[in-house]
């Protein structure tokens, strides 16, 4: 049996949704860091401000 610790399942859908925002903005902005591209460079940043903000936001 698994210990509880304190998290509803929500928390952890937010958790994973805030993950998965950072690593598109790493599969986005890296590419776009290395071949100049500024579109691909801008839409992972702005994939890493939306991780932030929800961070920020939705604090369990």
């Amino acid at each position: 049996m698994r210990r509880p610790d304190g998290r509803m399942p929500a928390d952890r859908v937010m958790r994973r949704r805030s993950l998965t925002l950072g690593g598109g903005a790493v599969l986005l902005g890296a590419p776009g860091a290395a071949i100049g591209s500024m579109w691909l460079l801008g839409a992972g940043v702005w994939l890493l401000i939306a991780a932030f903000l929800l961070e920020l936001v939705y604090r369990p």
